[in-house]
Formats: structure tokens, sequence, C-alpha cells
């Protein structure tokens, strides 16, 4: 069943390497185990793409992508994960981030005095070391509980259907 429907969801290679922004990868598109959908394969893509899209703030999507080559994952997985940080969700990971760093290294729990003037790339680099410690904390947590929630909801999966194999066909 997760098969079926990671397959439904996750784009095909064809489409990939036809889309123009890809075409340069050529050959590194067909190697097969980009594209398998098993439990290890999408688990290590998830946890890659959660990762990179909660640490790295710009093109986490290419440099989950290269790692998911490197580790042998679900490309598409690992590049669809990192929308995890999008325009929505990026104040409140950063602003949680940022706590969590002031808690870990035991400073007051205030926020920095930023102007209102100031950009947003400033006010990120005047949060400094809170928010650098507190976004490894979080892309190391939400990787490691994306793997293994991944494998337990995978073999729950498999377990529920094994069961409904054994069971008497009248039941």
């Amino acid at each position: 069943m997760a098969r079926r429907f990671l397959r439904r969801w996750l784009p095909d290679p064809a489409s990939l390497r036809a889309h123009r922004g890809l075409r340069w990868m050529g050959p590194l598109l067909d190697r097969p185990w980009l594209w398998h959908v098993n439990r290890s394969s999408i688990s290590k893509g998830l946890a890659i793409g959660m990762f990179f899209g909660v640490l790295v703030p710009l093109g986490q999507g290419f440099v989950a992508g290269v790692v998911a080559i490197g580790l042998r994952a679900n490309l598409p997985a690992a590049v669809l994960a990192t929308f995890i940080s999008n325009p929505l969700t990026t104040p409140a990971i950063l602003l949680a981030a940022y706590h969590a760093g002031l808690a870990v290294l035991g400073e007051p729990t205030v926020l920095p005095d930023l102007a209102v003037d100031t950009g947003w790339i400033e006010k990120i680099v005047a949060m400094g070391e809170p928010l650098l410690v507190g976004l490894v904390i979080f892309a190391v947590a939400g990787a490691v509980l994306t793997y293994f929630g991944v494998q337990l909801a995978w073999r729950i999966g498999v377990h529920w259907k094994m069961a409904a194999r054994r069971a008497p066909a009248g039941s």
C-alpha cells in the first residue's frame, strides 16, 4: 500500500530526465537505485531531506539531492522532504530553533534587539550562535525521528497487510 501511494506521488525518472533544469545530470538519473521505493531507500531519502530542509536555508533541494545520490537514497523523496521549510514554516522553525539554542546554551530567553528597518538576513545573523545550535539540534532530531518513524510506519503497514492475508476469507 505504501509503495503504491509513494509511486503515485513521486515523479517518474522519465519526467525528471526531460526537465530542462535537470538535463545536465544526464546518465546519473538513469541509475535505478535513485528511484527504488522500499523501506530503506525512502526512509533515508526523507531523513536526508528533513535534515537539509531545516539546516540549509538556500539551495537545500540541491544539497539534499547530492547527498541522496551519495548515500543511495531515494532522490525524489530527499528533494521533496526539503519542503518542510517553506516561506510559511521558516519563521516558526527559526524562532523555535533560536529559543531551543538559547535553552541549550543557558542564555536568557529574549529576542535580540532588531531594528525594524533591517533586512531578514541581518535579523538571522543577529540571532547568531543560539540559532545555529538550535537548527543543528532540530535538523538532527528531525532526521532521526523521520528515519525511524518511516521505518516503523512501513513495518506496521507490512504487518497489517500480512495479518489481512492470514485472516480467514469469511471473517
